[in-house]
């Protein structure tokens, strides 16, 4: 990527954010992209002050549409690619250039998306491999670790009409077909690197997100099962999970394959070194999810209905993290996310590796012991996370009753001594329940289709959040209530 990360840059991981994830952002291709409204939105966040862009996993999805049960750990979405950019390339015509667009909707329109806007990225990645385009022989030759095995999965996958591979029979992928995927992910390559280098150009940097587990139908696992925990029938023995919490008495069941740490451990943990590199090319941060699965995970039967049955194992701890940064020598600006049961020694991994953990304001509200102003620096504050009800969703449901208003969660956000405080797009517009991106252990239609408002992120709000990030700064001494009320 252009911009390499800044990992050395001391006071790194400050400032104050927005967490979108770029399907979510407005346009007329049915689903966000990579294209005006990202640049749109970049001007929003420089305008109004802030510092971070945060996203949700950007590889390709698939059960449920959900990001994080991506078909690969390394590949690009190619339904975030701007079909605006690809024609103005002259990799697509004006007819069908016209037919991409979508009428208006809020929500992310995944049943008329997936085949039709599949099919068009692969006749603009068809006409550029026959044109040829500079710096895609550089960027095969420089991917090929990850990219071969993701352009020949996806391409048995397509072959197969979509199945699993755990359900193909001596498939061999279409040598052209394959070529066609590395080019897809040659142009997505180019539309985030156009993206950085406007974060550059605006002062903002990108937190990307690096889910700790992998699909059992992905590339990863189809690549090298030896490293996850399967039968020789390549099912699973055992899959990931989390014990009952605070979002269901069941717990969660998320039935990815867990990790064959030994083997890992035995290669010298050169698969995850591969895939932090990955990330930290591509963003100037990273936030790992379910940072408590590398110090200890909930490991259930594969045949269990729920994830009451599971065990707790002891993961791979530091030395997965210390052979991370000597290969890349470098520190790693990351984020933990050690919501959910911690024990002191998940707590002593993370600070012993120098990482900022997180916390979620709705669930400490609920604490009546809570006390915002003893919160430790190193912190990463959200008002919420993409998990979560939308503040205003919980104001009105929960935060009534402990005497929390939408206006009074945001003060305590930005009044808070965290060196980092996010906030979800919809938090910034007072947006209700109904426009959450998920509920974690549902099936709901509505999960990972939420969609921002078009023109809601406009002059008037950008003035409004300039106006409060300047208090949380320190530059306006003004009563913050009254600053709320002005704006």
């Amino acid at each position: 990527m252009t911009i390499p990360c800044p990992s050395s840059e001391a006071g790194l991981l400050k400032g104050a954010g927005v967490l979108l994830h770029p399907t979510s952002l407005w346009g007329p291709w049915g689903i966000g992209t990579l294209g005006d409204e990202a640049r749109v939105f970049l001007d929003w966040l420089g305008e109004a002050g802030f510092t971070w862009w945060q996203v949700l996993p950007m590889n390709p999805t698939g059960f449920g549409n959900s990001p994080y049960q991506p078909l690969s750990s390394f590949a690009g979405n190619p339904l975030l690619l701007s079909p605006g950019i690809l024609h103005n390339m002259g990799l697509l015509t004006k007819g069908e250039f016209s037919k991409a667009r979508i009428p208006a909707s809020g929500t992310v329109q995944w049943g008329t998306l997936l085949p039709e806007r599949l099919k068009l990225i692969s006749l603009a990645a068809e006409r550029a491999l026959n044109t040829g385009l500079p710096g895609f022989d550089r960027f095969r030759t420089a991917a090929s670790p990850w990219l071969d095995s993701w352009a020949e999965y996806a391409a048995l996958k397509e072959g197969a009409g979509g199945a699993p591979w755990s359900r193909w029979k001596n498939a061999h992928p279409d040598p052209h077909r394959v070529n066609v995927h590395r080019m897809v992910q040659f142009l997505f390559h180019s539309q985030w690197d156009s993206i950085l280098k406007l974060c550059a150009e605006r002062g903002i940097r990108v937190l990307g997100d690096l889910p700790i587990y992998c699909s059992l139908d992905s590339a990863d696992v189809w690549s090298a099962p030896e490293l996850f925990l399967l039968d020789r029938q390549g099912k699973p023995v055992s899959v990931a999970g989390v014990p009952p919490d605070y979002f269901s008495p069941t717990g969660q069941l998320w039935g990815n394959p867990l990790y064959r740490w030994s083997v890992h451990r035995a290669q010298g943990y050169h698969w995850w070194t591969g895939r932090v590199r990955r990330m930290l090319e591509a963003f100037h941060g990273v936030r790992i999810d379910h940072f408590r699965g590398f110090c200890d995970y909930w490991e259930v039967p594969a045949a269990s209905p729920t994830a009451r049955d599971g065990v707790w194992r002891k993961g791979p701890g530091r030395e997965l993290f210390d052979r991370i940064m000597e290969d890349i020598e470098a520190p790693l600006p990351v984020v933990a996310e050690d919501l959910g049961i911690i024990t002191p020694e998940v707590t002593r991994l993370r600070r012993e590796l120098g990482f900022p953990g997180m916390l979620v304001l709705q669930f400490a509200l609920e604490d009546g012991a809570f006390d915002p102003a003893g919160l430790a620096p190193d912190t990463v504050l959200y008002t919420g996370t993409h998990d979560n009800d939308t503040t205003a969703g919980w104001a009105e449901s929960t935060g009534h009753r402990l005497g929390f208003t939408l206006d009074r969660v945001l003060g305590i956000a930005l009044d808070s001594p965290a060196d980092m405080v996010i906030f979800p797009a919809q938090d910034l517009l007072g947006l209700g329940s109904d426009c959450r991106m998920n509920t974690p252990g549902t099936s709901r239609e509505a999960n990972w289709s939420f969609r921002i408002p078009e023109g809601s992120l406009n002059d008037r709000t950008a003035r409004r959040w300039r106006r409060l990030l300047a208090f949380r700064k320190g530059l306006d001494p003004g009563p913050l209530k009254a600053l709320f009320e002005q704006a």
